[in-house]
């Protein structure tokens, strides 16, 4: 098993440790990741809340969901893949330490409004009191197309985070074309 994981890891992109280390993931945490653009995302995490912990997955297609299984195989962790549509997820409520929303790729940025509100609603459902929720989102870094992601005009994750009722919402960091936003669900 081991050395199926030291395979695994050799065979696709390897996360960087910022990423895993910004989300603030740790070993034992209940965890859902929303969406699956960045699969090596996903395998950091996992890997970090490691077997004392849960690791599942809220996708809203059978794409995403596919990739996110193979993220699973591929470390030989026990990933739940959900696919579920952005306002009615099938986890407990008040029973998450974290929520993370893989929005590397603006898929989440791009949903409809409606479907936005709706799954940051569902996330603030799951989380128990002092859970967070944390956005990952790429940022143009320069070149000839910057890496930009398309977004749309006026979107500000920090203002979808606080109407939706996370308080605090803060800028956690912005390193490397990947901003961290995260938002705590109070009492």
């Amino acid at each position: 098993m081991l050395l199926q994981f030291v395979r695994s890891l050799r065979r696709q992109r390897q996360m960087d440790p910022l990423h895993v280390t910004m989300t603030g993931v740790r070993m034992g945490e209940r965890f859902i990741q929303v969406g699956c653009d960045d699969a090596a995302l996903l395998g950091g995490l996992a890997a970090k809340v490691g077997l004392s912990g849960n690791v599942a997955v809220a996708v809203f297609d059978e794409e995403s969901a596919e990739r996110a299984r193979k993220v699973g195989v591929s470390i030989g962790a026990l990933v739940d893949v959900r696919t579920v549509p952005p306002g009615a997820w099938t986890f407990d409520s008040g029973t998450t330490d974290m929520v993370v929303i893989d929005d590397t790729r603006g898929t989440f940025a791009r949903a409809a409004a409606a479907d936005r509100r709706a799954a940051l609603a569902e996330a603030l459902r799951v989380l128990r009191t002092g859970g967070r929720v944390e956005v990952v989102e790429r940022v143009a870094v320069g070149g000839l197309l910057g890496g930009a992601i398309t977004r749309p005009e006026g979107y500000a994750v920090e203002q979808e985070l606080s109407a939706a009722g996370f308080k605090p919402v803060r800028l956690l960091a912005e390193q490397q074309g990947i901003r961290f936003v995260e938002g705590l669900r109070g009492l």
